[in-house]
């Protein structure tokens, strides 16, 4: 069965708007994974004890500003058989480019990449390699998105879409 994941970053203390990106998600089904991608560690672990995170699988990495977290700086997971990395992205300066982190995710044989700590967008597939980042869910704007939502079928097809936020 084709698995639903949403990917969120940056929150930066925004817990409310956090909170209300996961809540309008699950306004359009069931989140099957939810994954936070740093710089907010506190306030998604908050956010994951909500009621309909209930039976969410949710995967977290720390950012260059969660100091006190005891989360990974990346991980690997596999849904579907699409295998995931999912790191901040300082450690890989994606501010300067996506190499770092295409050869990481490469090196242990993901085909998506996650990131964030840009608070820029972005969805890009270079080379087989899904690149995907969900923007800064604490820059709450219309123009903005306030997660990424991505299909897995049971294949392990990858679809990506980025969703603005509804009010």
């Amino acid at each position: 069965m084709a698995k639903r994941i949403v990917a969120v970053s940056d929150s930066h203390g925004d817990e409310n708007s956090l909170r209300e990106a996961f809540e309008q998600a699950a306004r359009h089904g069931k989140i099957d994974i939810a994954v936070f991608l740093g710089d907010g560690i506190r306030d998604f672990d908050n956010v994951r004890t909500l009621r309909f995170m209930q039976d969410t699988v949710c995967y977290a990495v720390k950012g260059n500003n969660d100091w006190s977290s005891f989360e990974e700086n990346e991980i690997l997971f596999t849904v579907n058989g699409a295998r995931f990395f999912a790191c901040h992205g300082h450690t890989r300066h994606v501010k300067y480019g996506l190499e770092r982190l295409w050869f990481a995710a490469r090196e242990r044989g993901a085909s998506v990449a996650l990131y964030g700590h840009t608070h820029c967008e972005h969805i890009e597939l270079e080379h087989d390699m899904h690149l995907i980042n969900p923007g800064a869910v604490c820059e709450r704007s219309k123009r903005r998105s306030a997660y990424v939502e991505i299909l897995v079928e049971d294949s392990g097809f990858v679809v990506p879409q980025l969703v603005n936020w509804e009010k």
